[in-house]
């Protein structure tokens, strides 16, 4: 009988969301006896839009940041079995103003939550930790030479950039950690992850594409045509887009294989094979709502402000099909325009090292995009194309 306990800390956000959604069925039905998701913030099975099931709990209320001695009560308290948990998927991340305030919170977070899990799961196995494309040093190119495909054995980014980068000193906390002990853990790496969460994400960029692709439809109509909101340039460049299912089927595979993927393995993670540029991606993204996607131009105007403009039209827009009025509100277009806009360099990955450890699955990145806009539509988040 399996006995397989998943505890995934940072259930809320688009990443934990998956893999709650993910581990009931992946890779079956009955491979997981216990599916447990902490968040800090208030978070229900029912909010997250994910069927009732006895072996399925999300506790709120769980802080990462406080003592360990804190957080070993918190679990104890709230979350039921929590000795019996056999693998912990890491998505948690809280956003801070400085390079080194993000260092030093998510590094304690990552710290504290594997000491309190110690203490108290005897059984466990295996603890999956997620980064990305930082730890390539995307979010400095023109500081740091970005040189794809780009591979999990590539050295990390030279001083000081290498300063700002938190996922190093989140591994190395685990890699460190897991000396001596009976557990180990992988390394995740997705890219720009494409995906749904219930409420609000600060990293949703397909979200933030989607309000203003239906607010686009009401301003302009069926069949007009959208420029890309970004460069030429980067309309073409090549990047590697990871659809949220796709990313934590990945993560539980992982997990289930650390005879291949443990002992700190890194495995980048992404759509397909092949890379993607807005080029491709762009028109298939459109159609979705019924509009013709087509090349920048130089007089377009920007997301936000054009969602800013037309806010009458989107409250309308809600009234009429009873839409999440919070939706725009939250959304972070500062993520979006850095995805669509800054990030105009090719930067795509090689997945060399994910088929080679047996892992295959792959998805069209404009289907990725469609079945989180469903997922968006479903949630109330854009009206039903």
């Amino acid at each position: 009988m399996v006995q397989n306990h998943a505890l995934v800390l940072g259930a809320s956000g688009i990443s934990g969301w998956s893999l709650l959604n993910q581990l009931r069925s992946y890779p079956s039905a009955d491979s997981w006896k216990r599916i447990t998701g902490t968040t800090n913030r208030s978070f229900s099975l029912e909010q997250a839009r994910i069927p009732a099931e006895d072996r399925i709990k999300i506790v709120s209320g769980i802080d990462l940041v406080g003592p360990v001695n804190q957080i070993v009560r918190d679990f104890r308290e709230k979350v039921p079995d929590i000795d019996t948990v056999t693998h912990v998927f890491f998505t948690a991340y809280i956003q801070k103003d400085s390079f080194q305030q993000l260092k030093e919170t998510n590094t304690l977070l990552l710290q504290n939550s594997v000491k309190a899990i110690e203490t108290l799961s005897p059984n466990l196995q295996v603890i999956i930790l997620q980064t990305g494309g930082k730890g390539y040093g995307l979010e400095f190119p023109k500081e740091v030479q970005i040189s794809p495909p780009l591979r999990e054995d590539m050295p990390r980014i030279p001083k000081p950039w290498y300063d700002n980068i938190f996922y190093y000193t989140q591994y190395d906390t685990l890699k460190e950690m897991a000396k001596g002990k009976q557990w180990t853990f992988s390394e995740i790496r997705p890219d720009g992850i494409v995906g749904f969460v219930p409420g609000s994400n600060a990293m949703n960029m397909a979200q933030g594409i989607a309000i203003y692709l239906s607010l686009c439809r009401r301003v302009y109509g069926e069949r007009a045509h959208i420029p890309f909101p970004g460069y030429e340039h980067g309309y073409h460049s090549t990047h590697s887009d990871t659809f949220q299912d796709l990313l934590a089927k990945m993560e539980i595979y992982a997990s289930l294989n650390p005879d291949r993927c443990g002992d700190g393995g890194v495995f980048n993670i992404a759509d397909k094979d092949e890379p993607d540029t807005w080029a491709e991606v762009w028109p298939g993204i459109c159609k979705y709502f019924g509009l013709q996607g087509v090349p920048p131009q130089k007089e377009s105007k920007g997301m936000q402000e054009f969602v800013q403009e037309h806010m009458g039209e989107w409250q309308e827009l809600c009234t009429s099909q009873g839409l999440d009025r919070k939706a725009v509100e939250s959304q972070n277009w500062g993520h979006v325009h850095f995805m669509l806009v800054e990030f105009d360099f090719d930067r795509q990955y090689d997945l060399s090292r994910a088929r080679e450890i047996g892992f295959t699955e792959s998805i069209d990145t404009v289907q990725g995009y469609q079945i989180a806009f469903d997922r968006m539509a479903a949630a109330k988040i854009i009206p039903k194309f």
